[in-house]
């Protein structure tokens, strides 16, 4: 492919220094709406990334939204919208999940799902077609793409993520969409809207409760290009205590959890050794009320 006739050819060109390249009973395509410079910035899909790799039987691989050029390429020469890492059209893999980050990146899903070659409707979908799953901040309100989602994840996805690669390999060979879905429908902090009634069932939100008993990527993927935010991040805590109305991620993502001092800093150690990064982002809805903020900021000035 000649990658010379597009704007930002590294945006798709993948191969990029800790990026994870494997072959796996469960592929799972880890799909955000939005071009490659601002998906790559986003540390929910860094952090489900290295959890599914981590699963022996499990490969995760990355799909971002093409820019206009991409896209007018791939539709004239009738080629899929693929992953950077084994080029598989959307199509191929097993379970394809988005991050609802924001609402004006809803038709994005629904245009990568048509370049991948997969109906655009839930109840379209054959067999042969993955599971088309979602979380992130918008799914609590999954009413909007209800239509064309099998199922959606409410909540924090760290321990979710790995009892649903779990359930998928535990069928084998013998996948029948609909067992797969009514199985998932038993998962705490999962939606399924062809099996739940939404005017009766009520889905109680997945929380970590230790954010230090969870993995965390302390190896993350150097670009070829730069990013939104080009450096390293670092979850220092997730909730937030102002309980302010107008918040949506204020209250979606309670009760507050804080990261442990030591913690922040061995993963800081550990990513600046990995990639070479010399800016570090300590990112929270709040990072001001981290409790350890004083001693972390001094730690890092000695």
């Amino acid at each position: 492919m000649n990658y010379a006739i597009f704007r930002k050819p590294s945006r798709y060109i993948g191969g990029e220094i800790n990026s994870i390249r494997k072959e796996a009973a469960a592929r799972v395509a880890l799909c955000f709406p939005d071009t490659y410079e601002i998906g790559m910035s986003h540390l929910g899909l860094k952090i489900l990334y290295s959890i599914i790799n981590s699963i022996p039987y499990a490969s995760a691989e990355r799909v971002y939204a093409p820019w206009v050029d991409y896209e007018s390429y791939l539709r004239e020469k009738n080629l899929p919208l693929t992953s950077l890492e084994n080029r598989l059209p959307l199509k191929a893999f097993d379970i394809v999940g988005f991050t609802l980050q924001y609402e004006l990146s809803y038709t994005n899903i629904l245009n990568m799902l048509d370049l991948g070659g997969i109906p655009v409707r839930s109840g379209e979908r054959a067999e042969s077609h993955p599971i088309i799953i979602a979380g992130g901040p918008g799914a609590v309100n999954p009413a909007p793409l209800a239509p064309f989602i099998d199922a959606f994840v409410v909540g924090d996805g760290e321990e979710v993520i790995k009892e649903i690669v779990a359930l998928y390999s535990d069928r084998g060979e013998e996948r029948n969409r609909k067992d797969i879905l009514s199985s998932l429908s038993t998962l705490e902090g999962v939606y399924v809207p062809a099996l739940h009634d939404t005017a009766r069932h009520m889905v109680k939100k997945r929380i970590v409760q230790d954010l230090d008993a969870t993995p965390y990527p302390d190896t993350p993927i150097l670009p070829y290009t730069s990013l939104v935010h080009d450096r390293i991040s670092i979850e220092v805590a997730r909730g937030c205590t102002r309980g302010c109305r107008f918040c949506q991620a204020g209250m979606t993502y309670r009760p507050l959890r804080e990261r442990s001092l030591d913690n922040v800093i061995s993963l800081s150690k550990k990513s600046i050794e990995s990639t070479g990064y010399e800016e570090i982002s300590f990112t929270s809805l709040s990072t001001g009320d981290y409790s350890c903020l004083l001693p972390l900021i001094r730690s890092f000035n000695r």
